[in-house]
């Protein structure tokens, strides 16, 4: 039932998404036409438009090339846009995990997460995204008050699995009841069921890590586990995933007893997190 429900949200999201850009440009046509109009006027004598002429068509459409050019350009310049500002998102978030206390890390969260966004269910993200810092930094108490400052009864499953995850991030983290925080970790994994399309598989990363780092602290891990950790250790750009698997890692190499590995991976600990005290325990 999970599938359906997110599936019919994430359609509500992307036909709103969809219409956003024309609904903004709409408010404008109205300036634009009588900036034309003045424009028109000033640079044609005060002369009224004229229907073009057969000559004057056939000009226009070699200007056609420049027009879709200009377009293709404009297009080429938004999107390296978008990607400068998520590069930017990525390494504020990394940069404030330096920090000595959570406030650098959770001032990023929110203004990356402000409540003018357009996407419906902000709020549940910020708080969500919040009280995973304050985890990381090992304050079990300010992530649940976090985690109850919202309603999350009544949303669809993808969102209310973040309540799930979190509490289960806590529990895993600054806690020692595995077995519970791996519950609730799989019940937060089947919750964000999603159809197959473009960053699923990216939203579904770090429940899969939670997953197999319950499954390790619990004895239950299998080779698939530790595969999952190496997998998105390797390839995560965000820290909020790259981080809980290097130390899933750190903490299988080292009941493996395998030194080398588990030494690098507290080495990449101390260095991008190094005053986050979870990420720097073996829990017995």
């Amino acid at each position: 039932m999970s599938r359906e429900e997110n599936a019919r949200y994430l359609e509500s999201i992307r036909q709103r998404g969809a219409l956003a850009p024309f609904k903004r440009w709409m408010k404008w046509w109205p300036f634009l036409i009588v900036a034309y109009a003045v424009m028109y006027f000033m640079f044609s004598g005060g002369k009224a438009p004229k229907l073009p002429s057969p000559e004057e068509l056939s000009r226009s459409g070699s200007q056609l090339g420049l027009v879709l050019l200009f377009g293709g350009v404009l297009a080429a310049g938004s999107l390296g846009f978008a990607y400068w500002k998520g590069q930017a998102t990525r390494r504020g978030i990394k940069a404030a995990f330096l920090h000595p206390d959570v406030t650098a890390l959770l001032a990023v969260y929110d203004r990356m997460l402000a409540a003018n966004s357009r996407f419906p269910d902000i709020d549940y993200v910020r708080v969500s995204s919040r009280a995973l810092a304050h985890a990381f930094y090992g304050d079990a108490a300010s992530a649940r008050r976090e985690l109850a400052s919202i309603n999350w009864a009544g949303r669809p499953p993808v969102i209310r699995a973040m309540e799930r995850v979190g509490e289960a991030t806590i529990i895993l983290l600054c806690e020692d009841a595995p077995e519970k925080g791996l519950l609730l970790a799989k019940e937060a994994l089947s919750m964000v069921d999603v159809p197959s399309v473009v960053g699923a598989s990216k939203a579904r990363a770090y429940y899969e890590i939670l997953v197999s780092i319950g499954e390790l602290l619990t004895g239950t891990a299998t080779p698939a586990s530790l595969q999952v950790l190496e997998q998105h250790h390797q390839r995560a750009q965000l820290a909020m995933a790259r981080l809980p698997s290097t130390w899933g890692l750190r903490v299988a190499y080292t009941r493996a007893g395998d030194t080398a590995r588990a030494e690098a991976m507290r080495e990449v600990l101390q260095r991008e997190a190094p005053h986050c005290a979870p990420l720097h325990r073996i829990p017995a």
